[in-house]
């Protein structure tokens, strides 16, 4: 039988308002997840960066019998924190064959042959007008982190006007390898590696009390020279922003005769006292609460801590509120401490 009444021609304006906001409502509640899933994927991405440079460290070990230096800087220059970075000696083991090429064999006046041994490269490259040293404005993934929010080259200003600074377009680094505290860690300039009194007597512990710490002269670092186990001493972490141009992270390695552009110590609190979200760059309340070593600190863009490669290639998640003490002590090779969980 046919129907008497009129067929429905389209939805009422109220019952379209009603389906807006149910899924208005269903993307507000999905949105977190997909965030959060998103996050997760981009920490994987982070975590395992740090795993395949902490391997090819080993893989450089297995093959010279020693650590590449954190820097290799001039000990009797006038630039003895400028230099080639730890970074440049893994390249070819990271499939940087052709960057690591560019980097040995580089067209400067007075060139030595080992560009290793030329302290201040940063300097040399500025002053022949050439632009970046050869391979140094090379971006690779793997010295980036995912979460991070950084310009892929480092600026020509920051905070102030523009300027030709000498680090000026060198490719960022979100990583950067351990000194651990008095020079005590996997990794430092030549200077200090050869240096007897790496640090004065501080309050470490927070006890009210100076701790002295003794640090011996060392020319090379091997797996046997660290005392307290591969699995539990620092080689590299996540230290990805800045608070002054000169210290701008990279992989090449550290100009301005700061070598903090490459390392990090472990005598800061992760993540530079600063909670909340990570922003780059930092807000003037930002600035103001970082300690008065700033550009020595780890510092991740993940909420809650920072990620560290161990030396043995294990990677761990360090909580921000991780104690000062364990802190230190896992940036020492050989202090002697034995660590429970952290």
């Amino acid at each position: 039988m046919r129907s008497s009444g009129k067929a429905r021609a389209a939805f009422t304006l109220v019952e379209l308002l009603v389906v807006i906001a149910i899924i208005g409502i269903l993307v507000s509640l999905l949105l977190p997840a997909v965030q959060s899933a998103r996050e997760a994927a981009r920490r994987t991405g982070c975590s395992n960066n740090l795993r395949q440079l902490s391997l090819s460290l080993l893989n450089f070990h297995d093959i010279r019998g020693e650590f590449p230096r954190g820097v290799y800087s001039d000990p009797k220059g006038r630039y003895d924190q400028d230099g080639l970075g730890w970074a440049t000696k893994i390249l070819p083991f990271i499939e940087e064959q052709a960057t690591y090429e560019l980097i040995k064999s580089a067209p400067y006046a007075g060139y030595t042959g080992d560009p290793w041994k030329l302290g201040g490269i940063f300097r040399v490259a500025f002053m022949a007008g050439k632009g970046p040293f050869p391979g140094g404005d090379v971006i690779i993934s793997g010295f980036r982190c995912p979460s991070t929010d950084m310009a892929n080259v480092i600026p020509g200003s920051f905070n102030g006007p523009a300027n030709n600074y000498q680090n000026t377009g060198y490719s960022v680094s979100h990583y950067k390898a351990s000194r651990g505290y008095c020079d005590r860690g996997m990794y430092c300039r030549t200077q200090e590696c050869l240096r007897l009194n790496g640090c004065a007597p501080r309050d470490v512990d927070g006890d009210g009390t100076l701790d002295t710490i003794e640090k011996k002269p060392f020319k090379r670092v091997r797996i046997a020279d660290v005392l307290d186990g591969t699995s539990h001493t620092i080689a590299l972490g996540e230290s990805a922003y800045v608070d002054e141009l000169e210290v701008y992270p990279t992989w090449l390695g550290s100009a301005w005769n700061n070598d903090e552009a490459t390392l990090f110590k472990t005598e800061e609190s992760l993540n530079c006292n600063l909670g909340g979200p990570r922003q780059f760059p930092l807000s003037p309340e930002e600035r103001d609460r970082l300690p008065d070593s700033a550009d020595d600190c780890a510092y991740s863009w993940h909420p809650g801590g920072v990620y560290m490669a161990f030396v043995d290639g294990s990677v761990h998640f360090l909580n921000e509120s991780l104690d000062l003490r364990t802190f230190i002590s896992l940036g020492d090779r050989y202090d002697g401490a034995t660590l429970g969980t952290y």
